[in-house]
């Protein structure tokens, strides 16, 4: 019996601390920014805040239209991948897209990125938050 009721208080307390934890707290994510560059061959990176993302680093999209975008970051040791829609951003230069990447390979392994996507008529921008963990 004994055995018994301290499972059902361990359950509980289980039950009620899991629900009190947010899954990413604010304090890990962290500011984001990045510019690139692009042509009809792909991106690269011209300026980033995210050590990991130096310039230089590639993106490529695959996808069927703007607002259905895969993109590929491609790092030195590493890579991830997302969902972007920009097709806004080429209606209206200001009204921002958006990206969200997730996962990855190497250095970026749990990385997760959610930016907001826009263009000034020569670069683009990420500016959002990132953060690792599951």
């Amino acid at each position: 019996m004994q055995y018994l009721r301290m499972l059902l208080v361990l359950s509980l307390a289980i039950v009620a601390f899991g629900g009190a934890v947010p899954a990413v707290s604010a304090a890990s994510q962290k500011p984001f920014h990045l510019v690139k560059i692009c042509d009809p061959a792909g991106c690269v990176v011209t300026g980033s805040n995210f050590a990991a993302i130096p310039a230089g680093s590639e993106i490529h999209y695959t996808g069927p239209d703007p607002d259905h975008l895969v993109p590929v970051l491609t790092i030195k040791n590493g890579t991830t991948t997302g969902q972007c829609a920009i097709g806004s951003v080429f209606g209206s230069p200001s009204a921002p897209g958006t990206c969200a990447l997730a996962g990855g390979t190497g250095r970026l392994t749990q990385f997760h990125l959610d930016v907001v996507v826009t263009f000034d008529g020569s670069r683009w921008y990420w500016d959002g938050w990132y953060w690792f963990g599951n």
